[in-house]
Order: C-alpha cells, then structure tokens, then sequence
C-alpha cells in the first residue's frame, strides 16, 4: 500500500507477522474468551473512561476472526496520517461480542453510556445494532459488506446523517464466483462443496446462497451446515467429514468458532477456504478477500475529520475495490494437495511454503 510507510504497513510483511500477531492478540484478550464484551485493548496513556478532555473512540467487533492489521491498526495509520496522535487528540477502547451477536446492543449502549466521540462498527452485525441504537452519535464502519442492508443509507452518499465508513460488497467477490473458481483450481477434482453459515445472520445467509448457485454453476454438489453458535462449529464441520472435498465458511458464529472448524477438517482432511486472510495462517489453504487494509486507513481518516468536527453527513462510503489472494502451500501439501506455481505466482502473499521466484 503506497504511502502509508510511516508504520511499513504492507500487506505481506502482516501475512509474515500474522503468526506472533495472533500470539500478540491472545495476550491483548482478543483472542482469549473472557466473556462478550472484554475489552481488547485500552489507551497507552491508562485514561480513564469519563476522562472528558481526550475524545474516545469505541471500536466495537462481532467477533474477533479479524485480525488487528485490518482492524485497529490500520484505523491508527489513518489516525497518523490524519497528524492525529493517540492519548492527545484521542483515545481508543475496543470491545467484542466475541460472536455472541445478542450483546451487541449492549456493546453499543455502553459506548454512548461513555460519551464516545465516535463508534467503530467493525463487521456487519455490529453496524446492524449501531444503526438501530446510536442515533446521536458518529458511527464509522468498517471490515462489512453491505451497509445498506443494515439500513445505514442507500447509496455511498445518500446516507444517515451520522454514519458512514468502509466496505467491499461480497466481501470482494459480490456473486461469489471468485471462491468458487479458487476452490477448482487448488482442488481440481472436487466436486462437493461444504458451506458452514450462520442461518440468524442474514449476510452469512446470503453468501451461501450465492455460493450455492455460483458452486452449481460449475458442477458442483453443495452441502450447507448451518452454526447458531460457536460450540456447534465442530460438530457441524463433522457432518461435512466423507461427504465433502473443500469447506468454505461464513457467519460470525462459523468464524468464531474457527479453531475447532480446522482441528476436525485436518482430521478429516479437508481443505478449508475463507474469505478471512488470518485464517489462513490457523490452517486454510488459500483466502480471497478485499484489501482491508486500505479501508482501514481510509476508515482512520474518516474517524479523524469528525473528530476535527465534519459532519459525518458530508462523508460518502469508501467501497474498497482492490483484493488480495493469500495461499498456504505447507497446509495444502499436507492434505496431498499440490498448488500450481500459476497460482503461487498470482498470490500476493505465500504462507506455509515458498513463493516462486
């Protein structure tokens, strides 16, 4: 990503690092289950919550299968770049639902309870809640994909008067054909799909729905495992064992859920797609996704100019075009799977193996 070398932000020295930042998020709580609602993080400079003369920024996830370089960090580059410097022109708090969707209005209650400047909204669920409950109070979303279905506007610049943020329809890949087309190629002979969704979330509904018929399209049979919680993704990713020749999931719960959902596809050894890049890290063979990262320092200016008193009304929505493909060739080589070097080569970053020179 040109110009934000302030904090040598690129996407491929994060894919590298993805590793310790996981060790790093685990530390923080992000990746610890505390119970919804742990904070993850608080500001270096130890502010207390009703400290009034720094404004506070409340950064609110559903789940935390996004990692930090999309997130947080990426908002902070913004912040940078915006000549916004952190514990003296604001402070940061995040939270999670840890994909316990229901206490998102609590989440988003407690952040206008703490007179937040400004509410992050980090995944579609917690924009959902947002627009429903922080009427008053600048909302900025980010790492979603359809604000408009969350009622947040009708267009990038027909909008609530209080919202607006980062998005990438279908998540980079609007029909889902572009999944589709990775699975065929790392696994030329498969012929059934495995979905796992979230059937209370309508956007992880929808993804599957796509799917399915892109999937279809290209001859192949599509099994659909539907997870309302994090406790049933092992055992929905059971059911797909024998019957399946790749997995691709969606849904905050699915997500959530991640660790078991790869612990029973190795055993059963099945290739796992996503469209979440830090899960590749955790054993998928390939994510095809938007450059978040972008968003997310688009996202950090966004927070920046309300900050210095925009209205968020005159801020249109950032849709975020550019994607990046991420491979894991050792997890792939592990279940037989030998990845073409064309693919190696259009990767952007190769985990779990060497990139072709």
């Amino acid at each position: 990503m040109n110009g934000h070398s302030a904090l040598s932000f690129r996407f491929d020295q994060v894919v590298r690092g993805l590793t310790l930042a996981g060790l790093l998020l685990t530390a923080a709580g992000c990746g610890e289950k505390k119970g919804a609602g742990a904070v993850a993080d608080q500001p270096a400079g130890g502010a207390s919550p009703d400290s009034g003369a720094v404004p506070l920024i409340a950064v609110i996830r559903a789940a935390d299968w996004i990692g930090r370089e999309w997130a947080e960090d990426a908002i902070r580059v913004g912040l940078l770049e915006s000549d916004m410097e952190r514990d003296r022109d604001y402070r940061i708090k995040i939270s999670s639902a840890q994909g316990d969707l229901a206490t998102l209005p609590s989440l988003i209650d407690a952040a206008i309870d703490e007179k937040a400047k400004v509410i992050v909204t980090l995944q579609d669920a917690t924009l959902e809640a947002a627009v429903k409950r922080a009427k008053n109070v600048p909302v900025v979303f980010h790492l979603l994909s359809d604000p408009f279905a969350a009622g947040a506007g009708t267009t990038d610049s027909n909008h609530l008067p209080n919202v607006t943020g980062v998005y990438s329809p279908g998540f980079g890949d609007p029909e889902q054909t572009k999944r589709v087309e990775m699975v065929k190629r790392v696994v030329p002979k498969a012929k059934r799909l495995g979905i796992l969704f979230s059937p209370e979330e309508a956007l992880s509904v929808s993804f599957k729905d796509r799917m399915t018929k892109a999937a279809q399209a290209a001859g192949m049979q599509v099994t659909a495992a539907p997870v309302n919680n994090v406790g049933e993704v092992g055992d929905a990713t059971r059911s797909l064992c024998k019957r399946v020749d790749a997995i691709e999931l969606f849904g905050n719960a699915a997500h959530a859920g991640f660790a078991s959902l790869i612990k029973v596809a190795k055993e059963c050894r099945i290739p796992v797609f996503s469209p979440s890049p830090f899960e590749v890290v955790q054993g998928a063979v390939l994510s095809f996704a938007p450059d978040f990262q972008e968003g997310g320092v688009v996202a950090g200016k966004m927070i920046a100019r309300i900050i210095k008193g925009e209205n968020p009304a005159s801020i249109p929505f950032y849709r975020v075009q550019t994607t990046k493909l991420v491979v894991n060739a050792g997890e792939a080589g592990q279940m037989g799977i030998t990845v073409s070097p064309d693919l190696l080569k259009q990767a952007d970053s190769v985990v779990g193996g060497n990139a072709p020179k």
